[in-house]
């Protein structure tokens, strides 16, 4: 979900979407937002991780 859709949807600032989408993934040890999803998804049940390597 874009940060506008997120801020409207939670009634808060973009930017304030934008920090703390940084923030989260800063400690989760992570680089973007992509694999923030993917981690998420992974914790969820959404996927399985080693069903779905990318080696190989």
């Amino acid at each position: 979900m874009a940060n506008r859709a997120l801020a409207r949807r939670l009634g808060i600032a973009e930017r304030t979407v934008k920090a703390h989408v940084a923030h989260i993934i800063e400690k989760l040890g992570l680089n973007t937002r992509l694999e923030a999803a993917v981690v998420a998804a992974v914790h969820h049940g959404l996927i399985c991780p080693e069903r779905h390597s990318a080696v190989g």
